[in-house]
């Protein structure tokens, strides 16, 4: 959403689509943009911290979409958005919650548009689920977790290999 007139025309003389968020799956990210906002919130693992870290990212800058590229990400099991995904919906639960009240990647207007959609998702997901008691229960789990706000990265990663390094990082960003 928001992309202006000229950035959509630019976009499209480099065969290209304007983005406002992006899966890890297949991004090129500029260092520079990583020195500015630093690194993904470490305790999304493994649930939307692409949503989170690229939507902030591209906040003030500009994502592309190239349907020229191609990406094979094999899964276990082929699904939509709106695919039951067991207990992982307590992650996506949790990490929402934290995007749309905490993380700053999304302005009132994305907050609004993103937060209405996953609303429809879920409802959706639930009302196609094999056990909605389960998907329910792992939403209200997720619910749950999601009044806590997520730790640092800097905490998260405390004491292994790359902690001096993600400290540099996060410290450079205003993070840490």
């Amino acid at each position: 959403p928001g992309a202006s007139r000229v950035d959509r025309g630019a976009a499209r003389m480099a065969g290209a689509y304007p983005i406002r968020s992006a899966s890890f799956v297949s991004i090129l990210l500029d260092a520079e943009a990583i020195r500015r906002h630093g690194l993904p919130e470490a305790d999304y693992f493994l649930w939307n911290d692409d949503f989170e870290y690229t939507a902030r990212l591209l906040r003030d800058g500009v994502g592309l979409y190239v349907p020229a590229s191609r990406v094979y990400h094999l899964t276990k099991v082929f699904g939509g958005s709106d695919a039951d995904p067991g207990p992982r919906f307590i992650n996506e639960v949790r990490n929402k919650l934290w995007v749309f009240t905490r993380s700053d990647a999304l302005g009132p207007l994305d907050r609004a548009l993103y937060a209405g959609s996953t609303a429809v998702r879920w409802v959706r997901m639930l009302a196609r689920s094999g056990d909605r008691r389960a998907l329910a229960g792992h939403g209200r789990r997720g619910l749950a977790e999601g009044v806590r706000p997520p730790r640092p990265t800097v905490a998260v990663l405390a004491g292994t290999p790359v902690a001096d390094d993600v400290t540099r990082v996060e410290r450079g960003a205003g993070r840490a």
